[in-house]
């Protein structure tokens, strides 16, 4: 066991995040917080967010993305946002640089997958791990919570099942920044609950593609958005465009609500040009 716990560098108190699309009006959470403390309870667990949009797996991938890297080595993130529960999909128990990640293989890994230098993946068939009772419609309680539980409490990461190489998991397509002539071409990827319109833009694929010049961003035709610093430097009520805390763009209002101001949703296109 003293083996086993240095070569996963654990915590003392193991951190197991939560992000899922369970809302907060069942007792969907509830369980499977109860579960996790059955087989780890000395968790410290971490509500990432149970908002996410019925069975969005992009979004819960642009989450996870955003959230995970803050986090320290040892910790356990619980993805449950699946669609294909109830079906043959695999579960996947992955390890990256230090953090583990249980849930669907159903693209949601995609960023770790992209971003990690260390990557082991494993696909979790080992029942005796799950609950006794396993149904079809609820694989996050009868499965996933309690191997995440367990791994967290110090489970080696090969007792969960065989080997998978990730070229075999499913990697979701993201679209990405487009180039086109003088207009740099994106959408928006998520809404927060301030009503900021995030964007797949970063900062670094605006700056090469201004040169140096000026730029500024166009939703539609007519409208045209300042880019600038912060959003107390655009007037209150007023719309801005600025770069995030994970320095990609987002559109806003200053003390207002860009998406409700637009009326964007998700998948809406935004544009970058030097040409007001």
């Amino acid at each position: 066991m003293n083996r086993l716990k240095k070569k996963h560098r654990l915590p003392n108190t193991p951190i197991l995040t939560l992000l899922t699309d369970f809302g907060m009006n069942d007792e969907y959470v509830g369980v499977v917080k109860g579960v996790i403390l059955t087989y780890a309870p000395d968790a410290r667990i971490v509500d990432i967010t149970h908002l996410v949009p019925p069975q969005n797996v992009r979004a819960a991938s642009h989450l996870l993305a955003r959230t995970y890297p803050y986090f320290p080595r040892g910790t356990v993130h619980l993805v449950v946002v699946d669609p294909g529960v109830g079906t043959s999909r695999a579960i996947l128990a992955v390890a990256a640089d230090g953090q583990y990640f249980v849930g669907p293989d159903n693209g949601i890994f995609t960023p770790v997958f992209l971003r990690a230098t260390s990557l082991t993946v494993h696909q979790v068939t080992a029942s005796h791990f799950f609950l006794t009772k396993v149904g079809t419609t609820f694989h996050g309680r009868d499965i996933m919570a309690p191997v995440a539980a367990r791994l967290a409490a110090g489970l080696d990461l090969n007792r969960v099942g065989p080997g998978m190489p990730v070229h075999d998991c499913i990697h979701a397509h993201y679209d990405v920044a487009i180039r086109e002539g003088n207009i740099l071409q994106g959408e928006i990827l998520h809404v927060d609950r301030f009503g900021n319109l995030c964007t797949n833009i970063s900062r670094q694929e605006v700056e090469c593609f201004a040169a140096g010049r000026e730029v500024v961003v166009k939703v539609g035709e007519k409208i045209v958005i300042p880019l600038l610093h912060s959003y107390a430097e655009q007037a209150i009520g007023k719309l801005l465009a600025l770069y995030d805390s994970h320095d990609h763009l987002e559109i806003a209002v200053n003390r207002g609500n860009a998406a409700l101001e637009l009326n964007m949703v998700v998948g809406a296109t935004v544009a970058v040009t030097a040409e007001k």
